[in-house]
């Protein structure tokens, strides 16, 4: 996907279009709260736990995300809504990594 959108980028960049690759790391959803929840029940936390307390203890089980946290669909979405205005026009071909600092960059 990185490779394409590197290509895409270079062959459209004439055109004034701009492609970009957004990759979400740990994002908190329906199916990803749900599935936390479930592990937490099988770990001693209450059903109605608070959110907070529930990635607290599930989230370092899966991912050693330094931030800390999972991302919010919001977050996301206020990425692509920058790279989509025109305050992003020079930036092209690039990957934005939304995953609180998981990956190292390369």
């Amino acid at each position: 996907m990185i490779a394409m959108t590197a290509s895409m980028a270079k062959a459209v960049a004439l055109d004034g279009i701009t492609v970009n690759t957004v990759s979400p790391g740990t994002i908190r959803s329906i199916s990803l709260e749900t599935g936390f929840r479930t592990v937490a029940l099988a770990n001693g936390i209450a059903e109605d736990a608070p959110w907070d307390e529930i990635e607290q203890t599930v989230l370092p089980i899966f991912a050693q995300v330094p931030l800390g946290r999972v991302g919010t669909l919001e977050e996301i979405a206020d990425a692509i809504a920058f790279l989509v205005s025109p305050r992003a026009g020079y930036i092209t071909g690039s990957n934005l990594r939304l995953d609180g600092g998981m990956l190292p960059t390369a």
